[in-house]
């Protein structure tokens, strides 16, 4: 038996800009996601998981007709047909992210259990993606580069993000750390060398990530030069933000995640708990505040001054009726446990 574990993530900067190559930078985060992988003589694969749904078999004409389906036949190419998808059933991807691996390497029979603890909107998909992917080169005695294993938990991204992910998710839960991202260059590692007081607010609804990037293409196509001077300015504020993290000016650093989130609410993907999060931040004392990951729902950071401040923070919160954590950002990547 084979157990790999890999962290979640939080964009700290660039959400749905970077699918347009801006710039982009995200942090993984201490909650993990566990997968369990056990070779079998059957010819079948099953999936338990009670993050996702009970236990789901498919044998392996099924997996191979399932990649053929979506890779062999322009699905990939229909962004609508991926949505549908993944609607029915939200192990597809994960299968499908199997399906490339055997593909490439081979069928073996598995029994795979997921155990997680990312909240929805935190990468939980993505960490789930790459924790599978290790574990399963690791059973077949194939190289364990981390640079496969982002290409194979970046398949399983593109049906869960809806046909066009940017690429920055499974590079942050499969490489750990402060990353800076542009689709064109692809991904950098940051030295950060301080402790950022940040605290995760859930708004209770989920993100609507393969939704809400698929209105802002809509949108982008129907109004380019509006939607282009959006991106161009999030980018700009994900530059400035990218110099205030590097030399620690967490002031500058809080200012520029309410920038973010103004200019990024102009293309109407926040929501009334969203936004009511961010003015409780504002309103209390917080350096700064921003939803991160697909909007449309989801979660929220919260930056304070320091760890006193955090704690004040949370009880505003609860009082408030919403759930907060404080998690240690910059932890490990994907790794075998």
């Amino acid at each position: 038996m084979i157990i790999s574990s890999a962290p979640s993530k939080v964009i700290l900067f660039g959400e749905h800009a970077v699918v347009y190559d801006k710039l982009g930078i995200v942090c993984s985060l201490d909650k993990r996601c566990s997968v369990r992988i056990l070779p079998t003589k059957q010819d079948n694969v099953f999936i338990n998981s009670k993050n996702f749904c009970p236990v789901e078999v498919l044998n392996k004409k099924e997996l191979f007709k399932l990649f053929n389906k979506i890779n062999g036949s322009g699905i990939k190419d229909n962004l609508e047909e991926i949505r549908e998808i993944y609607k029915r059933n939200k192990l597809i991807p994960i299968f499908f992210v199997i399906a490339n691996i055997f593909k490439r390497y081979g069928f073996k029979g598995l029994k795979i259990d997921i155990q997680s603890e990312i909240p929805k909107n935190l990468g939980s998909s993505s960490g789930v993606f790459s924790a599978i992917s290790l574990g399963l080169l690791k059973i077949l005695g194939k190289d364990l580069s981390k640079k496969e294993v982002s290409y194979f938990a970046y398949q399983g991204d593109l049906i869960a993000h809806g046909g066009t992910p940017s690429g920055i998710d499974n590079a942050a839960v499969t490489y750990g750390g402060y990353l800076k991202y542009r689709k064109s260059k692809g991904i950098e590692s940051l030295k950060i060398d301080f402790k950022i007081p940040l605290l995760i607010v859930e708004s209770g609804q989920n993100s609507k990530t393969a939704e809400t990037v698929s209105y802002i293409r809509k949108k982008k196509k129907e109004h380019p030069q509006f939607v282009n001077s959006v991106l161009d300015h999030l980018d700009n504020i994900s530059g400035k933000a990218l110099e205030a993290l590097t030399f620690g000016k967490l002031d500058v650093l809080g200012g520029l995640m309410f920038e973010y989130y103004q200019e990024l609410k102009k293309l109407d993907i926040s929501t009334e708990k969203l936004n009511r999060i961010i003015e409780i931040a504002f309103q209390n004392g917080a350096l700064g505040a921003k939803p991160t990951g697909g909007w449309g729902g989801g979660c929220c950071l919260v930056l304070a001054e320091n760890e006193g401040k955090i704690i004040d923070l949370m009880k505003v919160f609860k009082e408030k009726g919403f759930n907060s954590f404080q998690g240690k950002t910059g932890v490990g990547g994907v790794k075998l446990v």
